[in-house]
């Protein structure tokens, strides 16, 4: 096993043709977040006895699909969270925002991940680099803000070939309940529309109710797979 990179920053691991990246999980919890780019079970394990090797506590899947959970649990990790997974086809009359949003050409990473810091309990909190990480998971994507004039919310929202992803939502809790959320949604929807999805899909947590039900309330339904993180101490 190899790397390159300094931990505490982005690393990749290499064993072979193997390849992982590493990073830190965000600013408040130390564990590793570890991608998989190619290899086996015996791979994913190795990294994880690894990385401890660097310092780390525990080393975290990203949020799986259930046919990819199979690979990570022959490794040794366990599951640790869930996220439930809700869709919506996207026709051509898609509701409007009711409040002004705006796709920002280029993003003030630093601003964004402050609001995010304010949105999240600290295990779901996303730094910079998990921001830019969401942003940059599709081919195409965009950052929406609502703002008058401070930044109070957010979303990222990604296409691929057919599908729109809103990878990322969050409204300060000092202007929740003024319908900004819903405006996120909505013009995230438009805009995946726009560049060519059929329908969209975003993941939540399953205890969040307020967020569960405004995507019900804008056409969503839940989905009957869901999304594991699992996680190697």
């Amino acid at each position: 096993m190899r790397h390159t990179g300094e931990w505490p920053g982005c690393i990749v691991l290499r064993h072979g043709l193997s390849k992982a990246i590493a990073r830190p999980w965000n600013r408040d919890i130390p564990d590793a977040h570890l991608t998989l780019i190619r290899g086996n079970a015996a791979f994913l394990a190795e990294c994880a006895d690894y990385l401890r090797s660097l310092g780390v506590g525990a080393v975290s899947s990203p949020p799986l699909p259930t046919t990819s959970v199979r690979l990570w649990k022959e490794a040794g990790y366990q599951p640790f969270e869930r996220l439930e997974v809700f869709g919506r086809d996207l026709g051509d009359h898609l509701p409007a925002p009711g409040a002004t949003v705006d796709a920002e050409r280029v993003p003030d990473w630093d601003a964004i991940e402050h609001l995010d810091r304010d949105s999240f309990e600290p295990f779901w909190r996303l730094d910079a680099g998990g921001l830019r990480d969401a942003f940059k998971a599709t081919p195409r994507s965009v950052l929406l803000t609502v703002s008058d004039p401070d930044l109070f919310g957010f979303s990222i929202v990604g296409v691929g070939a057919i599908a729109g992803y809103l990878q990322r939502i969050a409204v300060v809790p000092s202007a929740q309940g003024r319908g900004l959320g819903r405006s996120l949604v909505r013009s995230s929807m438009q805009w995946a529309h726009r560049h060519g999805a059929r329908h969209i899909l975003l993941n939540t947590l399953p205890n969040n109710e307020t967020a569960s039900g405004l995507y019900l309330d804008e056409g969503f339904s839940r989905l009957d797979d869901h999304l594991a993180i699992l996680r190697k101490v």
